[in-house]
C-alpha cells in the first residue's frame, strides 16, 4: 500500500513539472516568441527580471500611459498595441472562467493586483487601451490610471 502512495506522489510531481506553455510559444529564457504572430515579448512585467529558474523576480512597476509609452527599450523593445497586447488573452482559460487570463507558464510570476497592462494605443485625447488578464478583456481608461506594463518586439 505505501508504495502505491508513494508512486501516486511521484506520479503527481511528474505531471506538475510537465506543464508546458501553449505549443505557440517557443521560450528562451527571458523572452517567449510567438509563432502565431511573429512577435517577441519579455517574460516579466516592467519592474521584474528574469532570473532563471526563480522566473520573474522583483515588483511590477505602474505607470500612466504616457509614462508607459516611455518604456521602450533597446533592441526594438516597445510597448505592443493593443491588437497585440489582446493576442496574449488565454480564452481556454477565459472559457473556463480561470484567471489570470494569460498563459502563466510562458509569463510567470503574475501580480494578481497589477493584471492591467497598458497598450501603446491611444482613444480621444484623455484615454488609453489596456488588457486587463484578471477577466481576458481589451478596454479603455483615462490615460491617468496606472497600469503594469509589458514589452514586445517585432513586426507592429
Amino acid at each position: 500500500m505505501c508504495a502505491i502512495i508513494m508512486m501516486f506522489g511521484i506520479v503527481g510531481i511528474i505531471k506538475a513539472e510537465d506543464i508546458k506553455a501553449n505549443p505557440r510559444y517557443a521560450i528562451k529564457g527571458a523572452t517567449v516568441y510567438d509563432k502565431k504572430t511573429d512577435r517577441t515579448w519579455d517574460r516579466c512585467s516592467i519592474g521584474q527580471i528574469w532570473k532563471g529558474k526563480l522566473g520573474c523576480v522583483g515588483i511590477i512597476k505602474s505607470f500612466t500611459f504616457e509614462e508607459a509609452q516611455m518604456q521602450a527599450g533597446d533592441k526594438g523593445w516597445r510597448v505592443p498595441t493593443a491588437d497585440e497586447l489582446a493576442s496574449l488573452i488565454d480564452y481556454s482559460r477565459k472559457d473556463q472562467n480561470q484567471p489570470p487570463m494569460i498563459d502563466e507558464v510562458a509569463f510567470p510570476d503574475m501580480n494578481k493586483q497589477k493584471m492591467v497592462y497598458w497598450s501603446s494605443t491611444p482613444v480621444e485625447p484623455a484615454d488609453g487601451y489596456f488588457v486587463d488578464f484578471n477577466v481576458g478583456n481589451l478596454d479603455n481608461d483615462s490615460r491617468k490610471t496606472a497600469n503594469a506594463v509589458r514589452l514586445v518586439r517585432g513586426k507592429q
